[in-house]
């Protein structure tokens, strides 16, 4: 970073409480007063380079002490004592960091080359344009400064020509890249003799949010940038900003075993230091572009997941899940595990933004002219395997599972192997759902798209309602026999009864067993309701056990 000394003279200025004084052996005839702060200075080395203190002072009669009051000085008394240390000739450095603030203090006294030559302006103009400008990491920091002295910033054009000296450095060929840089990816070998092609995008990410949005309104302009290159520049600036305890809790859950997979256990983000995230998360996402290949689906679905933590518009949200769809067969199963919080402050993954994503993709491809199966059929098997894991969750909700189950339609899945397999792990991880609700979840199931393997263990899966094993056994009496231990009768007569030679406990109706409770419903009856169905599924087995029984020979 530049530098610029100007001055020879030892700092003589002392502060006491709110009085700032030069100590010298000349007295001090001039009163400024700027906000709570006074300065009892000398009258001339002022007067000969601030045009400012010139006019103000000749308007005073008193000529034995001038006093003169500054509203709304830039840069505050820091940067009226810096303009003051000037006039005196006492040493003082200046850098990116201080530029603005002093030229825009500058600028108000009138310290220019009409009023003394070699004027403060002056080598300040000379510093900015010289060495700044010049260099990459002097522009990014002056063009961060700009939030404070915005309107004195436009006005002198401070912004335009940081914004028109940074834009040109990143459209240089990567090759002739010469100046220093920040680059942390891993995988960068610091030896190579080319920049590699987003060298610019982390020290963007110093900028606040419409600063930023300058910067990538221009390169957009120029056409000259490949879109997965301004892609680039909004994930990295997301991930500082917005998504870094996010990123975070996202690895954490797509490394861990899958047998013991849990939700993250915390969606707290990191505070913006200048800007409210909802605005920089709004304003990321408008600039995405229009390419569908410029960002990643991760990225669309985590900004989307922080979109409705933050309230974010509705017009965001839908942009965002719209993109999301395009790209959705392009996801991973870490994309999809985003964590959501429950008004009652617990902890579990958001299927219903992953459903909202499915919904979009299912009325995108019944906007196509003619449906992409391959597509359709790869986020059904990703949906499926998705379904796995978020069954696993105690905390997920049984209406949500079975609406998202229900999601996909029937040219997503030419097996339901995996479907029932995710079926499967959610009855094992939740005990307690009423019979009501395990039919309602197992409704999904196409028996006869079952294999013949997964077909044995629903027969012998006394965690599945008693509609759906008869339903096994009725749709696969005509596509091959499910090799029992048992002969066909006796699978239906337990069936019909609810019991289990192997088990007598639950025969009599052990806690937890359907067929147990349909064995005790003459002497315990259920509600209307339940009555209704265990006839209905009575019905359906005495018929399965007719059909089967007439058909000699086979073996179910």
């Amino acid at each position: 970073m530049k530098f610029m000394k100007l001055g020879t003279s030892s700092d003589t200025f002392h502060t006491e409480e709110a009085t700032r004084t030069v100590i010298s052996d000349v007295p001090n005839n001039l009163i400024v007063q700027i906000g709570n702060v006074t300065f009892l200075l000398n009258k001339f080395p002022l007067v000969r380079k601030c045009g400012l203190l010139q006019q103000l002072c000749s308007e005073i009669d008193d000529s034995n002490k001038d006093s003169v009051e500054l509203h709304d000085f830039p840069g505050g008394e820091d940067m009226f004592e810096v303009c003051a240390k000037f006039c005196y000739g006492i040493t003082i450095n200046l850098s990116a960091h201080g530029f603005l603030p002093a030229y825009c203090a500058a600028k108000f006294l009138l310290m220019t080359e009409s009023v003394y030559k070699g004027n403060f302006v002056q080598k300040l103009e000379a510093f900015f344009s010289s060495c700044i400008l010049q260099g990459w990491k002097d522009s990014i920091v002056t063009l961060s400064t700009t939030k404070m002295l915005h309107e004195w910033s436009e006005n002198l054009g401070i912004i335009r020509r940081c914004t028109d000296s940074i834009v040109e450095k990143i459209l240089t060929p990567p090759s002739k890249v010469t100046w220093s840089y920040t680059y942390t990816r891993p995988g960068y070998n610091k030896k190579s003799h080319s920049a590699p092609k987003d060298w610019w995008t982390e020290d963007l990410s110093d900028l606040n949010i419409d600063m930023f949005r300058y910067i990538i309104t221009a390169l957009k302009s120029s056409n000259m940038l490949l879109p997965q290159l301004i892609g680039e520049a909004l994930h990295v600036y997301a991930s500082r900003w917005l998504l870094s305890n996010l990123n975070m809790n996202m690895s954490n859950t797509t490394t861990r075993d899958s047998s013991n997979s849990k939700p993250a256990s915390s969606h707290q983000l990191p505070k913006s230091s200048f800007e409210s995230k909802r605005d920089v998360l709004e304003t990321i996402a408008s600039m995405i572009p229009s390419d569908k290949e410029s960002v990643s689906i991760g990225f669309l679905l985590r900004l989307l997941s922080l979109a409705k933590l933050e309230k974010a518009s509705s017009s965001t949200k839908a942009e965002l899940t719209r993109r999301a769809a395009l790209q959705l067969e392009d996801a991973t199963m870490g994309d999809l595990l985003l964590p959501c919080r429950s008004p009652t402050n617990e902890y579990y993954y958001d299927i219903e933004l992953v459903g909202e994503v499915i919904e979009s993709f299912i009325q995108a491809q019944k906007r196509r002219k003619t449906e992409d199966a391959r597509s359709i059929i790869k986020v059904g098997e990703l949906m499926d395997s998705y379904l796995q894991v978020v069954a696993k969750d105690p905390n997920t909700p049984p209406f949500k599972f079975a609406a998202l189950a229900k999601a996909m339609s029937g040219a997503a899945r030419p097996h339901h192997d995996n479907l029932y397999k995710a079926i499967d792990i959610y009855l094992k991880e939740h005990p307690d759902l009423s019979k009501t609700q395990k039919k309602h979840l197992c409704q999904v199931l196409n028996c006869q798209k079952l294999s013949p393997e997964i077909c044995v263990h629903a027969v012998r899966n006394e965690r599945l309602p008693l509609r759906t094993v008869v339903q096994v056994l009725f749709f696969n009496q005509e596509t091959g026999p499910i090799h029992q231990p048992s002969s066909t009768q006796d699978n239906i007569v337990e069936l019909e009864m609810g019991t289990s030679k192997s088990n007598p406990e639950e025969a009599s109706g052990g806690a937890g067993d359907t067929r147990g409770r349909a064995a005790q419903a003459s002497t315990n009856p259920y509600p209307q309701e339940t009555r209704k169905e265990y006839k209905e599924d009575a019905a359906l087995t005495r018929h399965v056990k007719k059909t089967i029984v007439s058909k000699k020979g086979r073996e179910i």
